[in-house]
């Protein structure tokens, strides 16, 4: 996973900004690092929370259909004109978590042939380094935050984040916002002393990679500031909660009167950190991490039970695979731990991994959710897992896993799994997972 704040101001595109953009070489040039870095990743998929998008009071806002065009005409510059796909999939399965938690949300094709300047000027710069293609590379998903509290803009933004892992979606999210509007007499909107204050406290955050930091910004000072990215980097915040965030601050400016702040966030996944950091040292050293060894990862860990599957893969090749359906240890901690060093080291497919191929190794952690019981009807191969039974035969596959297109096909793989033979009576159960990579 990669993220970013960034901001969108017509002015640095140079088709609007002309010579006015070398007063803000430094965003100019931090965007072009940004486009790099997205193109390097290659994703599928960019999610990008823009509030120019239709925004509403009490509701977040999907643009949805097949895709949308984008372009500065409202601002001079009619050209470049870029067509953005939408990434359907991925739209309806967070509507689809937000029905499930309801999570207000008008999932609408209003507004969505015509993509806002919040989601084309940052994608300018990304689809400038892929040559300026008249369709972007990429697909994308346009998202509005709302006006809610910031809980919800945070668990909003914890379900994109889970809808993204539950397809197996390679992708970035942005969150495209400005800082204060209010930081000189002459700017758009004059000044007020909130506004410098806002923008120093919102790039403190973004440099210490701590985003949950957004919330303890001083309500006054941000309601004061005219800012327009706030609520997109508290949904941010909830996306990035299972990760380890490293910062990469690029720039910040406030030319104009208005400020625009520039970050690269780096994200590994927490439970993906703790099986490496498991295998890594039960292999390297023969022992289990003790307790300072944990001392860095969320307290989450130590408050949740679940059922844990721990999958190793090399050169894209499985390694090693073992897991639980249901918790087997006090904690996901200790489960995650445990079982990442079973995957390595105990999985009678595989020879014991070796200190030496450890750098090569990808890993992926799937958290279960409680089986109950479901008819086929009711099953969906890309977002329940099968546990299929007979007797005490029992046969498990997880969800969305490459090469398995049908529910048939995953009943029949669960079942050879399990030892039933076909046509033999079954009971089916289904499962979600929180998948982590």
């Amino acid at each position: 996973m990669r993220a970013y704040i960034l901001p969108h101001p017509p002015i640095a595109v140079p088709e609007v900004g002309g010579e006015e953009i070398h007063k803000i070489e430094a965003t100019e040039e931090a965007f072009d690092k940004v486009a790099a870095d997205i193109a390097e990743y290659d994703p599928e998929t960019i999610v990008i929370i823009s509030p120019h998008n239709i925004m509403y009071r009490d509701a977040f806002y999907i643009a949805k259909g097949s895709g949308g065009e984008g372009n500065l005409a409202r601002f001079g510059a009619p050209k470049p004109d870029v067509y953005f796909p939408y990434d359907t999939e991925l739209a309806e399965e967070i509507v689809g978590l937000c029905n499930e938690f309801d999570i207000p949300v008008v999932y609408s094709e209003e507004g969505a042939q015509d993509v806002d300047h919040g989601t084309f000027v940052p994608l300018y710069y990304v689809n400038r380094k892929y040559g300026m293609p008249q369709t972007s590379p990429y697909k994308i998903l346009r998202i509005a935050p709302s006006m809610l509290q910031d809980d919800v803009l945070y668990d909003m933004g914890y379900l994109i984040e889970r809808a993204v892992a539950h397809i197996g979606r390679r992708a970035v999210i942005i969150a495209s916002g400005d800082l204060s509007h209010k930081l000189k007499e002459d700017g758009p909107y004059g000044f007020i002393k909130e506004g410098p204050e806002f923008d120093r406290l919102v790039t403190d955050v973004m440099k210490s990679g701590n985003l949950d930091k957004f919330a303890d910004i001083d309500k006054t000072v941000n309601d004061r500031s005219a800012n327009c990215g706030y609520p997109g980097f508290v949904m941010l915040a909830g996306a990035l909660q299972d990760y380890k965030i490293t910062s990469d601050f690029l720039s910040y400016e406030g030319v104009f009167g208005v400020g625009y702040g520039i970050c690269i966030f780096e994200c590994e996944n927490w439970y993906v950190r703790l099986a490496k950091k498991s295998l890594e040292k039960y292999v390297r050293e023969g022992r289990q991490l003790e307790p300072e060894d944990t001392e860095e990862f969320p307290d989450f860990f130590t408050r949740e039970k679940a059922g844990v599957f721990v999958c190793i893969k090399k050169a894209g090749q499985l390694r090693g695979c073992i897991g639980t359906i249901l918790p087997s240890y006090d904690n996901t901690l200790e489960e995650t731990c445990a079982l990442a060093i079973s995957a390595g080291t105990n999985d009678p497919r595989f020879s014991p991994v070796s200190a030496e191929e450890l750098s090569e190794l990808d890993y992926t952690v799937d958290v279960m959710g409680t089986p109950t019981p479901a008819k086929v009807s009711e099953l969906d191969e890309k977002r329940y897992g099968v546990i299929v039974s007979a007797g005490r035969r029992r046969g498990l596959l997880l969800p969305n896993l490459e090469g398995v297109d049908s529910v048939q096909e995953q009943i029949d793989i669960a079942s050879r799994k399990g030892g039933i033979a076909p046509g033999e009576d079954i009971e089916i159960e289904r499962f979600t997972v929180e998948r982590h990579t």
